[in-house]
């Protein structure tokens, strides 16, 4: 009986040591605190601001052209309705088309020889025959044929060469296209006007002779 407990008491002796030694050899487990994850706040950060585009008087520019293409001599049983074409940019500068193209419809809006196309069937034309409203690729003949589909007889066709600059004027051409046949009707460019730069300059020199 002694024997079986002394036996009892090695045995568990043996576990208790074996167990210490398991335990001082356990890898400790660091617990990190866990991390705060939060957004930037982009309170206080300054976007760029858009580019300031120049504003230009088109309405002047454009003015005296308008009036001498209203000079030609038509057919009192003409067809006068006329679609104001899609500005055809060749200054190899970016233009605001838009506002050239508001200008020629505030400009022809206020004569009574023509009737102009709205704004609104223009588009719609323009969908109809697949033109994007932002068309780069402006040409006589795409004019001359969305036109005829508005049966439109004539294209009121406007090329920019060169946008004015505080030392330059503007190079410009305005046609009067028939669509019946694709006939510049006729045309009006910047050498028909004196260069209001020049102009100006004759006046200074003028006023201190």
């Amino acid at each position: 009986m002694k024997r079986i407990k002394r036996l009892f008491v090695i045995s568990a002796m043996t576990c208790v040591l074996a167990g210490c030694h398991l335990i001082s050899h356990t890898q400790k487990v660091e617990v990190k605190p866990p991390v705060d994850v939060t957004e930037p706040d982009d309170t206080g950060v300054i976007e760029t601001p858009p580019q300031i585009i120049k504003q230009t008087d088109w309405n002047t520019i454009l003015s005296p052209f308008v009036n001498k293409i209203l000079h030609v001599s038509l057919s009192n049983n003409d067809n006068k309705i006329i679609l104001i074409s899609d500005i055809q940019n060749r200054s190899g500068d970016y233009l605001v088309t838009n506002q050239i193209d508001d200008a020629l419809h505030q400009l022809m809006n206020k004569q009574n020889m023509f009737t102009v196309v709205n704004k609104q069937s223009t588009n719609q034309a323009k969908q109809a025959l697949g033109i994007s409203a932002d068309d780069k690729f402006v040409s006589r003949g795409k004019m001359i044929g969305l036109a005829k589909s508005i049966n439109a007889r004539y294209v009121l066709f406007t090329t920019i060469y060169k946008a004015p600059t505080d030392s330059n004027d503007a190079n410009l051409s305005v046609e009067l296209l028939s669509t019946q046949n694709g006939e510049i009707l006729t045309r009006v460019t910047s050498k028909d006007f004196p260069s209001q730069q020049n102009t100006n300059k004759d006046n200074v020199s003028e006023a201190h002779e």
